[in-house]
C-alpha cells in the first residue's frame, strides 16, 4: 500500500480505487470530514498494508482504524481473513510503533484503543457478495431489474455464461445511467446512486460510528 500522509485520526482502508471513489462520495453525503482514506494492495495483502500504515509518519495519532472488504464467496472467511492479517501484522507493528491491532471477534465490533479497530464485509449481515450486490439491491423487485435479468438470461441461452452475476448485473444497470461507461464508485461521485437507501443502512451505520469512534449500535 502507497500509505498517502496521515492526516486524519481515523482512518479507513479500503481494496481498491472505485471502492475509495465510493466511500469517498458516501463519506461526503454523510457530512463527515474527519476519515481518511487509504487504498489496500488488494485484499490478500491487508498484512503488508497494516504494516506499512503503522510505518507512516503520523501513524501515533491514528485512534481509530476501519477496515472494508467484499465477502466474496464467503463473509466468514473474509473476516477470518482480516483476523488473521491483524494479528500476524503486530510483529511488526509492535517495534515500529509500540500500538498493536486487536481482532474484533465480529463485524462492526470496535475494539482496541491504540488505535481501535472495526470491520465492515460488504454486503453485510454474513451474506455473500460485494460492492456491487449492494448496488443490485437498489433495484430489486423493479422494472428493470426483470429487464436486467431478462438480458443475462438471454446472454447466456446464446452462449456468454455469467460468471460473476452481481458484477454483471450493475454493470448493466450502469448502462442505463446518462454516462454509462463509468464504474460503481464513479457513479457513486456523480450521484447515481442513493445513499439514503435502506440496503445502506449497515454501510451508514459503521461509517457514522467510524467517524464518532464509537461501536456501531
Amino acid at each position: 500500500m502507497a500509505t498517502e500522509r496521515i492526516e486524519r485520526q481515523i482512518q479507513l482502508l479500503v481494496e481498491g480505487k472505485d471502492e475509495r471513489n465510493f466511500f469517498e462520495a458516501f463519506l461526503e453525503h454523510l457530512q463527515i470530514a474527519n476519515v481518511q482514506l487509504q487504498v489496500l494492495d488488494g485484499k490478500d495483502r491487508l498484512r503488508e498494508s497494516l504494516e506499512t500504515l503503522a510505518g507512516a509518519t503520523g501513524f501515533r495519532t491514528v485512534k481509530s482504524i476501519g477496515i472494508v472488504r467484499d465477502a466474496d464467496e464467503s463473509a466468514v472467511a473474509a473476516f477470518q481473513s482480516i483476523q488473521t492479517a491483524l494479528t500476524n501484522a503486530n510483529r511488526v507493528v509492535r517495534t515500529w510503533s509500540g500500538a498493536e491491532f486487536r481482532a474484533p471477534d465480529r463485524p462492526e465490533q470496535r475494539v482496541g484503543t491504540g488505535p481501535s479497530v472495526s470491520v465492515l464485509i460488504l454486503p453485510g449481515d454474513g451474506e455473500p457478495g460485494m460492492l456491487e450486490t449492494l448496488l443490485c439491491k437498489t433495484f430489486a423487485g423493479t422494472e428493470v431489474e426483470r429487464c436486467i435479468d431478462g438480458f443475462l438470461r438471454c446472454a447466456e441461452e446464446a452462449g456468454s455464461p455469467i460468471h460473476r452475476r452481481d458484477k454483471s448485473r450493475a454493470h448493466a444497470w450502469l448502462a442505463t445511467r446518462r454516462n454509462p461507461h463509468v464504474s460503481v464508485g464513479v457513479a457513486a461521485q456523480k450521484g447515481y446512486l442513493n445513499f439514503d437507501h435502506e440496503v445502506f443502512d449497515g454501510v451508514r451505520r459503521f461509517l457514522s460510528a467510524l467517524a464518532q469512534d464509537r461501536p456501531a449500535a
